[in-house]
């Protein structure tokens, strides 16, 4: 029975695999195989609602088995349902078996998907306190109590963290700058002085003599690891950052922008840098609004998960607020760093819509398309619908139908 609606469901024929597992489970009630393929077929023909009432029953029937609560979390993220997901995991018993797995996957949804760092972090000091500390919790309540600029809460993160596996110099480099940004700049350079063989310990006590404006020290420090790292990008902002705080401005400006176009786009702390540099040259140069989006973009790379997500979101942020302009530069600096980018490229073809350019935003929009990657069904459905617009205004029906209709099938397709 199972095989043949197996051989139903690959034929299309959800309904009539359901009606045929339905038979089975009036006879069988409790065979919890027949439930789970009806769970999985009600899922493919879209059915989510029920999928996930039979996947909750799965759940009753045997609290410890993690395959439904992975079925329901899968269904919930392929359609944006992060906050039920949340509340599945949740809902785990204080003493069920699955319970400090929940804890991991809530971190991976509140953290990740919804960028929400302060259930973030009150979700792992709930883990902490029943589960003990381990190296990857302290590490990462440091991670998200620094992106919340609780330096001091950071830096007793790492410490624990660091009393738990001593011997990582990046974990040291991170407490070095939880100290420097909480105001001990000698328990910082103590930090880095300790990894001070590896590029990033020479590279941070160069930053933190810059900062203490000994410059001097910090050139001879840059000039080292110019030495021995030539070309580096982050010693090139630092050496960017002596120039201006030496007073020339347009030479800061000039090699700082000239190293960022070499930072890799992972590298978001010394973006952040460089942003920073570039803030203050064009402060210094007297080009405020330069100053005012240098700084916007510095403290976006701070602050969020990551580079791409800590730009895609403030681009977002700023279309859905009406700052076209301010929106556009962004998503311009998000391009440059991932050229040809789905999400970046679906905001500027709503941003030429908005303007009421439609043949631009064509441009932007298949561009888009073009590049997209089938598994964000979101940014494709986003530009389909923009696209969709953009052709009725120009007067061409047929390449809009088209755009309404994949919009549509994706749309559905989102619900299997």
């Amino acid at each position: 029975m199972k095989q043949l609606a197996g051989l139903m469901r690959k034929d299309g024929d959800h309904a009539a695999a359901a009606a045929l597992l339905r038979a089975g489970l009036a006879l069988q009630p409790g065979d919890r195989d027949i439930q789970a393929h009806l769970a999985r077929t009600y899922c493919e023909s879209g059915d989510v609602g029920r999928a996930i009432a039979l996947y909750r029953k799965l759940i009753r029937l045997n609290p410890d088995d993690p395959i439904p609560y992975e079925k329901i979390d899968r269904i919930c993220r392929d359609r944006g349902m992060i906050e039920e997901a949340v509340r599945l995991y949740r809902a785990i018993p204080a003493g069920g078996a699955l319970k400090e797995r929940g804890h991991e996957r809530l971190h991976f949804l509140l953290v990740e998907k919804l960028r929400d760092f302060p259930r973030g972090i009150a979700n792992l000091r709930e883990a902490i306190a029943r589960f003990g500390p381990s190296y990857r919790r302290c590490k990462e309540l440091g991670r998200l109590y620094a992106k919340r600029r609780d330096w001091r809460r950071a830096a007793g993160c790492y410490r624990e963290a660091l009393g738990l596996k001593g011997d990582d110099a990046d974990l040291v480099g991170m407490l070095g700058w939880a100290l420097a940004e909480s105001g001990d700049p000698r328990g910082a350079e103590e930090c880095f002085r300790k990894i001070s063989g590896t590029f990033q310990g020479g590279a941070s006590l160069a930053e933190i003599r810059l900062r203490q404006g000994r410059l001097g020290e910090a050139e001879e420090a840059l000039n080292a690891l110019a030495a021995r790292y030539a070309g580096n990008s982050r010693v090139a902002i630092g050496r960017a950052e002596l120039a201006l705080r030496r007073g020339d401005a347009s030479a800061a400006r000039a090699l700082c922008g000239e190293a960022m176009k070499r930072t890799p786009p992972y590298f978001a702390f010394e973006l952040a840098h460089g942003h920073e540099v570039l803030a203050g040259a064009c402060k210094a140069l007297g080009e405020k609004a330069a100053a005012a989006h240098h700084g916007m973009l510095a403290a976006a790379l701070k602050g969020g998960p990551d580079t791409y997500t800590a730009l895609a979101d403030l681009g977002e942020g700023k279309l859905g607020g009406g700052d076209l302009d301010a929106a556009e530069l962004v998503l311009g600096r998000l391009l440059e760093l991932y050229p040809g980018n789905t999400r970046a490229l679906a905001g500027i073809c709503e941003i030429r819509m908005r303007r009421g350019d439609p043949r631009g935003a064509v441009l932007a929009g298949e561009e888009a398309l073009a590049n997209a990657n089938p598994k964000y069904r979101d940014e494709q459905i986003r530009c389909h619908k923009a696209l969709d617009r953009a052709y009725r205004l120009l007067k061409d029906d047929a390449r809009a139908r088209r755009h309404r209709a994949r919009a549509g099938e994706l749309g559905r397709a989102g619900g299997q």
